[in-house]
């Protein structure tokens, strides 16, 4: 089947004066071009610390084993004189080196400090390969001030990793769960010290858990900090501490296709037939008489029926279980794809996360606008912090034009249908069922 391409819109300009007029004002944090290479630094290498006590320590005691010997002795003799001058030298590297030492110490405090408290959140899916992060958890008590891991519906209960299959129905009732367990270890923190996430989850999960814990406070911050991954997107190994975190939301990012002109956002139209299996006994609301995907591929690798970019995608068939009983019976269903393309390497660099946040949360709330009373379903590849960062976009008070229901697409290599788990994405997904 053609794909029809065409430019996305740029963004309204009634849209970006309104966001800027209600642009939360948060404290200021400095930049990398500040704390990294500054003082940054000390807080992966507190060896330099000990070393530099250790030697003040060796050098003290030198001074102090030699000074008897040299007071007993005759001061007018050159060899007492020459002892002299050197324990004074001694003395004054050790006082540099303890200087140094407590300056270091000092900032390094300060770094903490400014990084705050890292959340721990571990919601590996059912299915996933598992990798080990030990290493990489372990370098993470060296760069904040208090390390906590959120106990996920696992641990809070019976065995939970968030299946496609049997117990797809839960999701949203799970997603409740892991959000009220970060919000207590929250409210037992210092409200002082920035929030710090290192999560891993299905896409699906990190949206919902980024839309409800930003929607329940208003005033809640969240720093995204980068970690490993190794998953369809690409593998990224950055260190802890390399980057410094995002802050969705707060302010406008530069335009996509002015940061990357040649990851410029293209949308792409697809029809395919539909096999729907429905789970659900009953839906959640009045479901749409059409059905359509929204598609956000930050990259080339294949969805569903979609093959990889740059391969002719021919006779394309959709098959969709729906376990949340949201997607009309039908037997043609499209598919909307926003596109972007990552630059030479094959991965986004760091620094355009919040750009690719923006550009798939303006085009959501578009498409939403232009598929009035359909039922939306949201299928996208795309980095972690990216589905965290959007979740956090779409739970902030002025993203008035999000849907009221999107409903996830999740896509697995290893399952034939797509899976319609039981987790709204829309804004009724913050409501209590009985619209509370």
């Amino acid at each position: 089947m053609s794909a029809v391409a065409k430019r996305a819109d740029a963004p309204d300009g009634d849209r970006r004066g309104a966001a800027r007029r209600d642009r939360v004002l948060v404290k200021r944090r400095r930049g990398p071009e500040w704390l990294h290479p500054g003082w940054s630094w000390t807080v992966g290498r507190a060896w330099v610390i000990t070393a530099l006590s250790a030697s003040v320590t060796l050098i003290l005691g030198a001074v102090l084993g030699a000074l008897p010997a040299l007071l007993a002795g005759n001061w007018s003799d050159p060899q007492t004189r020459l002892q002299t001058w050197v324990l004074i030298g001694f003395s004054a590297a050790s006082l540099a080196a303890a200087v140094t030492a407590i300056v270091l110490y000092r900032k390094r405090r300060w770094v903490l400090h400014q990084n705050g408290t890292a959340y721990i959140i571990q919601e590996l899916a059912s299915g996933w390969d598992r990798q080990d992060e030990k290493v990489f958890l372990d370098s993470v008590g060296r760069h904040f001030a208090h390390v906590l891991k959120v106990p996920g519906p696992g641990q809070l209960g019976r065995s939970w990793e968030w299946p496609l299959e049997a117990g797809a129905q839960h999701w949203d009732g799970k997603v409740d769960e892991l959000a009220r367990a970060f919000q207590a270890l929250r409210s037992a923190d210092d409200p002082a010290t920035p929030n710090g996430i290192l999560m891993w989850a299905a896409w699906a999960v990190s949206v919902a858990f980024g839309m409800r814990v930003t929607a329940a406070d208003r005033d809640l911050v969240l720093d995204i900090w980068q970690r490993p991954s190794r998953g369809r997107t690409g593998d990224t190994e950055t260190p802890m501490g390399l980057q410094r975190p995002h802050r969705f939301g707060y302010a406008e990012p530069v335009r996509l296709a002015e940061l990357l002109p040649e990851s410029a956002p293209s949308e792409h139209t697809w029809r395919a037939r539909l096999t729907l299996t429905q789970r659900g006994t009953t839906a959640h609301f009045k479901a749409g008489q059409r059905v359509d995907v929204l598609l956000i591929r930050l990259g080339s690798q294949r969805w569903g029926p979609l093959p990889e970019v740059g391969l002719e995608a021919r006779s394309l068939h959709l098959e969709i279980d729906d376990a949340a009983g949201v997607t009309p019976q039908r037997s043609r269903i499209t598919i909307h794809e926003l596109r972007c393309l990552p630059p030479p390497g094959g991965l986004f660099p760091w620094h355009a996360i919040p750009s690719l946040v923006a550009a798939s949360a303006d085009w959501i709330e578009r498409k939403s606008a232009e598929l009035g009373g359909h039922t939306l379903l949201l299928g996208p590849t795309m980095l972690p912090e990216t589905a965290l960062g959007l979740g956090i976009v779409a739970g902030h008070a002025r993203r008035t034009r999000w849907p009221e229901n999107l409903w996830p697409l999740v896509y697995s290599p290893e399952m034939d249908p797509l899976v319609v788990p039981d987790l709204n994405l829309g804004r009724a997904g913050l409501r209590d069922r009985d619209g509370g």
